[in-house]
């Protein structure tokens, strides 16, 4: 059973509940992310989702945690480019206890000066161990050329020098305008009583402010490649821009991705990996943002076998022009679709997450019922167009890392297939 209520500071709270299960997710999410930051304040909203966990009022850091994870709960949070969010999952007999500590760390969180300096470390500690994962670093890189100028462009956890400089004074007057009630959508999934629901979240103190908005983004094409002396292979990522969140056939592009790479029975996996044997790590993936999207190719190879790949990667590209996808094939991926969400069935967090993106991106609440059928109308002339739409140009962003050598091979690959 789901339902809609609207709290007079104007957030939505969306609530769908399962009597059958004996779990509940709590999401508390802000429509605010990295991309809504300028270079000065890049970081800010990463810093303040790990000062939100740091004490409140009431109730010290350990004790936060120890709350929630005491009875076997998870408490977690994440920060994207688009979102905020804080989440508990927990028996259903402790909804009380997880409501009162995400209204409290939103309500009452104090960003002491002292645990503030203290996280500024743990933050640069975080920034350098992502900088040592090469598959963080060629994301950045394409970050940054591809929506060079924006939002978008800026590392998601900030820049060491930002951290160093931050003010507990001016994340703090940061947090109190970016999360705000117009920012703000409740979501919870599980088994709950709906009338609790409404008294604990009466508490809540958010007020409107001003709404993010966010405008559409140009796709700027190039090659970035840097080296490593202590790595043994090139790690890659090819993309090319798609469309952003809610357009209407981003379920045909999730059809087209299934069949190129997302699966080990894709084509990519199937040719490069199990024909050639050129690599390990192969796949594609959709993504989809506020105002954009991207479709991505990824994997990593020896150095030996480095050009080949991307020349075996372009040739599949080439033949998904030219012979697009078969109805077997379609057909195929569909039921992968439905699979995929009837194991998610009953996962709480799942539908958590869901509800929040349908409410956001088309402000409705989808059943999965109603996506089941909206997956097997998918056309095949439609899919197979979309394939002419986001290929046919044939220009790749071409971001790698690797040993030495990859800036040479990865230039001279670029250039002869005229990737941008």
């Amino acid at each position: 059973m789901f339902k809609k209520i609207i709290l007079p500071n104007g957030s939505s709270v969306l609530l769908e509940r399962i009597a059958s299960l004996d779990t509940v997710t709590l999401g508390f999410w802000f429509t605010t992310g990295s991309a809504d930051e300028s270079k000065e304040t890049n970081g800010y909203t990463h810093f303040i989702e790990h000062m939100l966990f740091k004490g409140t009022k009431k109730i010290d850091a350990y004790r936060l945690i120890k709350e929630i994870e005491g009875v076997g709960g998870i408490f977690n949070a994440f920060t994207s480019r688009n979102f905020t969010a804080f989440y508990i999952s927990i028996i259903s007999s402790e909804i009380d206890r997880a409501f009162n500590i995400l209204i409290d760390i939103i309500d009452n969180s104090v960003f002491d000066k002292e645990e503030v300096e203290r996280e500024k470390r743990v933050i640069i500690e975080e920034i350098k161990m992502a900088n040592d994962m090469p598959e963080e670093r060629i994301g950045q890189q394409f970050f940054e050329k591809a929506y060079k100028g924006t939002g978008m462009a800026l590392p998601i956890a900030g820049t060491i020098k930002n951290i160093k400089n931050i003010k507990r004074d001016e994340t703090y007057s940061y947090y109190k305008e970016k999360f705000n009630a117009s920012n703000f959508i409740i979501s919870i999934a599980g088994n709950f009583d709906f009338d609790v629901v409404g008294k604990k979240l009466s508490k809540l103190k958010l007020k409107k402010k001003q709404k993010t908005t966010w405008d559409d983004l140009s796709f700027n094409y190039a090659t970035r490649s840097s080296e490593n002396l202590d790595l043994n292979q090139v790690y890659f990522s090819l993309m090319l821009p798609t469309f952003k969140a809610g357009y209407k056939y981003n379920p045909n592009i999730n059809i087209i991705n299934d069949v190129l790479g997302s699966s080990s029975s894709s084509r990519l996996f199937q040719n490069l990996r199990e024909k050639q044997g050129l690599c390990y790590n192969i796949y594609s993936s959709n993504s989809t943002f506020v105002n954009t999207g991207t479709f991505e190719i990824h994997g990593s190879t020896s150095l030996a076998y480095y050009a080949q790949t991307i020349e075996s990667v372009y040739k599949e590209i080439e033949i998904l022009i030219k012979n697009k996808i078969t109805k077997t094939e379609m057909e195929e991926a569909k039921q992968m679709q439905i699979g995929t969400l009837a194991f998610n069935k009953m996962s709480t967090d799942f539908l958590m997450n869901k509800n929040v993106k349908h409410e956001y991106y088309y402000s409705k609440h989808i059943p999965l019922h109603k996506i089941y059928k909206s997956i097997m109308k998918i056309d095949l002339d439609d899919t197979n167009n979309m394939i002419d739409t986001i290929f046919s140009n044939r220009k790749l962003f071409l971001s790698t890392i690797g040993p030495k050598g990859a800036i040479d091979i990865t230039n001279a690959i670029s250039e002869k297939l005229k990737l941008n």
